[in-house]
């Protein structure tokens, strides 16, 4: 037999293994981390979570989920296991609907496996983070549009139910999230238009319902979340834009020219050296805390921080370039990635919030396990988000490729989605979190499983859900 042909599975086997390894896999890590590694973000969700109202600047819906699930360490362990749990089966499920006997070479089966055995979900799966709910709700939307096509009837409506208000809430959890919803949005209302044995028209107008539908779940999720944890008053969208243009003039005057004296900015000359020594591309935290600098940027009306921060960019384009390139090129990876908090392990927050919700500060044996081993993979590409950008760029490459397997829309609009997010930090990005793009890991990583194991009779089986629906039966 020749090594590029096509080896038979056992799929019996094959089945059976994957879904005992996977269901200890997940047990093993809802163990290791229950209830929950939580940082500061962390403990301030779980306290609003608590007393119903926001505090801090990010949209509350996160805190809203926490206090659905059961609010404190209770609702941080359920949390934790559902999220590990809705992980590690769109990957079981992609793997199982994508391999048929005597079909796939065994290379792609192992390479798909490896992908879905990446440490970065290992340590992701356990953090109380937004970030971690935004990749979970997308990689359960995504999967499920990709597999609509091998369904009918009810589990066709429950699945696009799932998959809508999984969209729905992506806006929700974090403002660019909406970058993913839109194209996921379109792919969900084609994949119920299509199947539909209807004219142009009512074609249109089903797609047109579907998108409908969504505004509207994502309207009630909304209104849920709202009546359980008030938002504060102002915008946190206007507070994150401010914290950005306070972040480029620091990092416009960092990267100016030797003799600019930066007189565009307005600030004093203490301010402007404490810019100058304290910038830095990995994140704004430390001037954030200076008092001369925080000073300046606290005295800055609105109007008129957007007036100096467009002055700068008219004064020194190329300094603001290089700022965002470089801010840009940190949160890629490239470079050392400790300070961009490549994992989270413990438990750190505000001492009264920790109070609040009965939980103390503290790294115990378990947690120092999980940093040595973040620490160990920290040179590798597990951390390093040019890799998952690499797998994004191949599949996108692929799905460019015209074919018939089912799916196709919704695999295309996925790629648009993580592209238009993983974009949209070049000119926002305030810190290198590894967090901040871990939505597009989990997408290029599934895309490429995808990719890799997707079932050539899907076709097929499309034709077979528009015959059975013309047939009156759908």
């Amino acid at each position: 037999m020749k090594a590029d042909d096509p080896q038979p599975l056992a799929m019996g086997t094959y089945r059976t293994s994957l879904l005992i390894v996977a269901s200890i896999l997940a047990t093993i890590l809802v163990a290791i981390h229950a209830p929950g590694q939580m940082s500061v973000d962390s403990v301030t969700a779980l306290y609003e979570s608590l007393t119903g109202q926001a505090v801090g600047w990010g949209p509350p819906f996160f805190a809203a989920v926490l206090a659905w699930l059961g609010g404190s360490s209770m609702g941080a362990a359920i949390f934790v296991a559902l999220n590990t749990l809705a992980t590690y089966g769109v990957f079981v499920a992609l793997l199982l609907a994508g391999v048929e006997p005597g079909r796939f070479m065994r290379w792609r089966v192992l390479a798909a496996l490896v992908l879905a055995v990446n440490p970065l979900f290992m340590f992701y799966v356990g953090i109380l983070w937004k970030d971690v709910l935004l990749a979970t709700c997308a990689a359960s939307a995504i999967v499920l549009l990709l597999l609509q096509p091998r369904w009918r009837g009810v589990p066709f409506l429950l699945s696009m139910l799932c998959a809508t208000i999984c969209i729905a809430a992506l806006p929700l959890i974090r403002q660019q999230g909406v970058l993913l919803s839109v194209p996921l949005a379109l792919a969900s209302a084609w994949s119920v238009a299509s199947r539909a044995a209807l004219t142009r028209p009512f074609r249109l107008a089903t797609a047109a319902g579907v998108l409908v539908l969504t505004g509207m779940i994502g309207g009630l999720l909304a209104k849920a979340a709202a009546s359980r944890v008030a938002p504060l008053p102002a915008s946190p969208v206007s507070v994150g834009i401010a914290t950005i243009q306070v972040y480029d003039i620091i990092g416009m005057v960092a990267y100016a020219r030797p003799d600019d004296a930066a007189a565009w900015t307005e600030a004093g000359k203490e301010a402007i050296r404490r810019m100058q020594v304290g910038y830095s591309p990995e994140r704004i935290d430390t001037l954030w805390r200076d008092e001369a600098v925080r000073g300046y940027s606290d005295n800055l009306a609105s109007g008129r921080l957007q007036t100096i921060w467009w002055s700068g960019i008219k004064h020194d384009p190329v300094a603001y370039l290089t700022h965002r390139v470089q801010a840009f090129a940190t949160l890629m990876g490239v470079g050392d990635v400790i300070g961009c908090v490549p994992a989270y392990w413990g438990v750190a927050g505000d001492s009264r919030q920790l109070a609040a919700v009965g939980l103390t500060e503290e790294m115990d044996p378990r947690d120092r396990m999980l940093g040595r081993l973040a620490g160990w993979l920290a040179p590798s590409p597990v951390f390093r988000h040019w890799w998952y950008t690499g797998l994004l760029l191949v599949a996108g490459v692929f799905l460019l490729r015209k074919h018939e397997e089912g799916g196709a829309f919704a695999a295309r609009a996925a790629a648009v989605g993580a592209g238009a997010y993983l974009l949209s930090f070049l000119p926002t990005t305030i810190a290198c979190d590894v967090r901040y793009l871990y939505p597009v890991a989990m997408v290029a990583t599934l895309l490429c499983i995808h990719l890799l194991l997707r079932p050539r009779g899907l076709a097929g089986a499309v034709s077979s859900a528009r015959a059975y629906t013309r047939g009156g039966n759908g």
